[in-house]
């Protein structure tokens, strides 16, 4: 019996299937919940963890390994027992017990907490594959970069740019679990995002004037990760490149003085001729980049079926207002009665 049960690598790529609805597929042990019940659950987790510490701070006895002993152990129970893997349940206990591990010890004020941080997220991501986990660990060493060099916004944003390239080169790879390529695609999407809103709260309360090498670095992302999405046709890869581009473009906002109606309605002008010149290139295509959608009769007919059931009156309701007979004069009981009649007349006209 492995000492870390979870599903096996084979076991994620069903489940994977299953959730794109491929039929045939068997189902696998493992229960797993979509991604409102995941969220509703992990909130639900990290309420009772942080109630559980607060329970024992105030009885003065270990908290932070109490709780994490409790939290974790629940997790492992779950998984073990139940079977649970990705229901938000047991990913947010683990997480939650090592951040209650961590809050519980002597601390120093010194910025190093935060790879402490970090490492307790990696590790639950680790267990738990969960590729989430991983993106905030990778986030929170930017955030120790930006914390320990506050005054070098450019060695921030070179950071940054080093992940994005680690994470493109990585994402070319085949990966045998789904759960480790969702990592790298969450890398390579959340690196410029999280490098440039670094620079920007190191500046924040300096100057917010434009740093062009900063912008230089954000356009070289971009410029990498298109070139590599459009190679490798994948859409994360296109997202980040587009962030990106954005967010070079926010950062030399100095050398635009106009108004910001014009600088809106400029960058719409220029989306719409980008989306004009792609749907013209890309027109009948059938492999690739395509634009042309597919119709899938079966649903459209199911859609219509589905509809028709919808707005259709039901039970007593439907008898009601089908009735051949119409209105009945016995209804009313004098010319004045307005149970029914229009422009104010009563049913004794």
């Amino acid at each position: 019996m492995s000492w870390f049960p979870g599903p096996s690598a084979e076991e994620e790529r069903t489940e994977a299937l299953r959730r794109l609805h491929v039929a045939g597929v068997a189902a696998t042990p493992w229960r797993h919940y979509g991604l409102m019940l995941r969220i509703v659950f992990s909130v639900l987790a990290i309420v009772a963890v942080a109630a559980l510490f607060g329970f024992f701070s105030l009885l003065s006895l270990p908290k932070g390994v109490i709780a994490a002993g409790i939290a974790i152990g629940t997790a492992e129970w779950m998984i073990r027992r139940y079977h649970f893997f990705r229901t938000g349940l047991e990913s947010a206990l683990w997480l939650s017990g090592t951040f209650a591990f961590i809050f519980g010890l002597p601390s120093s004020g010194k910025v190093e907490a935060i790879l402490v941080f970090a490492v307790a997220a990696a590790l639950s991501g680790w267990r738990m594959r969960n590729a989430f986990f991983g993106v905030v660990a990778a986030v929170l060493v930017i955030a120790y970069v930006a914390a320990k060099w506050e005054d070098a916004p450019l060695t921030m944003a070179a950071a940054a740019l080093l992940a994005v390239v680690a994470a493109v080169v990585v994402v070319r790879c085949v990966w045998q679990r789904p759960s480790t390529d969702w990592l790298f695609v969450g890398l390579a999407l959340a690196m410029p995002v999280t490098g440039y809103l670094a620079t920007v709260a190191l500046r924040i309360f300096h100057t917010m004037s434009s740093n062009v090498p900063v912008a230089l670095i954000l356009a070289a992302t971009a410029l990498l990760l298109l070139v590599m999405g459009i190679l490798r046709r994948d859409r994360a890869l296109l997202v980040s490149g587009t962030i990106s581009i954005a967010l070079a473009v926010i950062e030399i906002h100095d050398f635009f003085h106009f108004a910001m109606e014009t600088k809106f309605i400029a960058g719409g002008l220029v989306v719409i001729a980008i989306a004009t010149i792609l749907a013209r290139m890309l027109r009948g295509a059938t492999s690739g980049f395509v634009t042309t959608p597919v119709r899938v009769a079966a649903y459209d007919e199911a859609m219509q079926i589905g509809g028709i059931l919808a707005v259709a009156p039901h039970g007593d309701h439907a008898a009601a207002s089908h009735d051949a007979g119409g209105p009945h004069l016995s209804d009313s009981a004098g010319p004045t009665d307005k149970s029914f009649g229009g422009a104010g007349a009563g049913g004794g006209f």
